[in-house]
C-alpha cells in the first residue's frame, strides 16, 4: 500500500473510533441550520456521512490518478520499447556494415600480402642466384686467400698450347 492510502485508512479508523466512543453525542437530535433551511437531525451522523462521502471522493480521485499514471507509464514503456528496438536494429546494421568493411580490409590486406610474398619470393630467387655465384667465387680462393684465376687461364692456354704442339 502507498503511504497516502495508509494515512487515509488510519485517519478514518481514528474518526470511527472517536464516533464509536462518543456515539451518544453523535446520535443526539438537534436543530441544524443550513443557511436556507433548517432540519431536526443528529449532527454527528451528518458529519460522519460528510467524512465518508469525502473519503469516497478522495479514493475515487486517487484511483483515477493511479489509473492515468499507469496508462501513461504503459504508453511510455511502449515508446521506450519501440525506440530500443529501433536502436538495436541500427546497431545490428552498423555491426553488419563494420563486418563487411573489416572483411574488405582483410581481403585488401590479403592481396597486398600475396603481392609482398611474390616480391619476397623474387628477392629470394635473386639471392639464391647471387649466393651460388658468391659460393663459386669463394671456392676460387685458396687457403692463403689468393684468388685462383691461374687454373682457368692455364687450362685454356694449355689446351690451346697442346693443340699448337700437336700441329
Amino acid at each position: 500500500m502507498k503511504l497516502h492510502t495508509i494515512i487515509l485508512v488510519l485517519v478514518l479508523f481514528l474518526v470511527l473510533l472517536f464516533a464509536g466512543i462518543n456515539w451518544g453525542l453523535f446520535a443526539r437530535q438537534d436543530a441544524i441550520n443550513f443557511i436556507f433551511f433548517s432540519i431536526q437531525a443528529p449532527l454527528g451522523v451528518i458529519m460522519l456521512g460528510t467524512v465518508g462521502v469525502l473519503s469516497i471522493i478522495y479514493l475515487l480521485f486517487i484511483g483515477r490518478l493511479e489509473v492515468s499514471s499507469m496508462l501513461e507509464a504503459r504508453k511510455y514503456n511502449k515508446e521506450l520499447e519501440e525506440v530500443r528496438e529501433l536502436a538495436m536494429n541500427k546497431e545490428k546494421s552498423r555491426i553488419t556494415e563494420l563486418q563487411h568493411a573489416i572483411s574488405e580490409q582483410i581481403g585488401a590486406f590479403g592481396e597486398k600480402f600475396e603481392s609482398l610474398e611474390n616480391k619476397v619470393q623474387g628477392i629470394e630467387d635473386k639471392f639464391s642466384g647471387t649466393e651460388s655465384k658468391v659460393d663459386d667465387i669463394i671456392t676460387r680462393f685458396d687457403e692463403e686467400g689468393v684468388f685462383i684465376v691461374r687454373n682457368e687461364k692455364e687450362e685454356k692456354p694449355s689446351s690451346v698450347g697442346d693443340k699448337d704442339s700437336e700441329s
